[in-house]
């Protein structure tokens, strides 16, 4: 409903910045917390349990948004530590400081598709109701935040809304993930007037569940007006190739693209193909996605030409 006092932690990420915006159009009362001095109105680090109390103690809240986090399974592999303590640690002093301070509140964590694993033909579109088999750090960081969830909700009575994210991307996107960064080095490219580029990459053969950060934001907002609890796919219900994003990206660059494949850019344990059915948060909500793929890329396309630091 209209109204909503929301308090969103890590409002100057990637999907944060996205759902500040379609909080506010949806009318919440927004505060935003993140971890960088006068960037929000609370400076809140989740390795921090003394920030997070000063912040939801200030504040008159009906929810806590955690938009916070490591994000990137690349980076994952080469830090897992780093990942599970502010995915799972982090969250846990989380949900401590609201279990004491704010009990009655509605926490609504961001966790991902990733937690599935690499699944099988045969267990495909994946439900809420596969096991999570987490084959990646990243995933491990997020499965255990899960975890940590379902125990608050258990024995301190929190209502907590698990939004399993899988893959998006649109305008804003830090160039670690695919997608932006085939979209960055398009722009550079552009840039610099050459006639093409050779595209970096890693393999282009696993096909993925990918949505536009606006729809998935959306799909959040949804969760705060709905009170929601439990667990919701927040995914596009089909698989698109990588390489379909290149090709998309090339369709809409103005230069010749190239491909070639970086060795460093290759992962271990890839699934071949992951997507995941939305019904439940459909039936929830009526939530379904609406942006379709190639405006997504134009949009992250051009975003990327317009960025000043290339």
């Amino acid at each position: 409903m209209a109204g909503k006092r929301v308090l969103v932690i890590g409002s100057t990420g990637f999907a944060g910045r996205h759902f500040v915006a379609a909080a506010g159009a949806a009318g919440f009362d927004v505060e935003t917390a993140a971890r960088i001095p006068g960037a929000a109105d609370h400076e809140v680090d989740l390795l921090d349990p003394a920030s997070i109390a000063s912040a939801l103690s200030e504040s008159r809240l009906d929810t806590v948004v955690n938009l916070a986090g490591a994000a990137s399974v690349g980076r994952s592999w080469a830090d897992p530590g780093a990942a599970f303590e502010i995915n799972a640690s982090g969250v846990l002093n989380l949900l401590d400081a609201v279990a004491e301070i704010i009990p009655e509140a509605h926490v609504v964590c961001v966790s991902s598709g990733e937690v599935y694993g690499a699944v099988g033909e045969v267990e495909l579109p994946l439900t809420e109701q596969h096991p999570a088999r987490p084959a990646n750090p990243y995933a491990t960081s997020k499965a255990a935040m899960e975890l940590i969830c379902d125990q608050y909700a258990r024995t301190a009575g929190i209502r907590i809304a698990i939004m399993r994210s899988f893959n998006h991307l649109g305008p804003g996107q830090s160039d670690a993930f695919a997608a932006s960064s085939f979209a960055r080095q398009i722009a550079v490219a552009e840039c610099e007037e050459r006639d093409r580029v050779e595209l970096r990459t890693g393999d282009l053969s696993p096909e993925r569940d990918f949505s536009d950060v606006r729809d998935v934001v959306r799909a959040y907002v949804l969760a705060v007006e709905r009170g929601l609890s439990g667990i919701y796919n927040v995914s596009s219900g089909r698989a698109v190739k990588l390489e379909d994003l290149v090709a998309e990206l090339a369709a809409q660059a103005q230069l010749e693209v190239d491909v070639e494949v970086d060795d460093s850019r290759l992962r271990p344990a890839e699934a071949p193909r992951v997507f995941g059915a939305f019904d439940r948060l459909r039936d929830a909500t009526g939530w379904r996605p609406e942006i379709p793929l190639d405006r997504t890329l134009g949009d992250l396309l051009e975003w990327w030409r317009g960025e000043p630091a290339q």
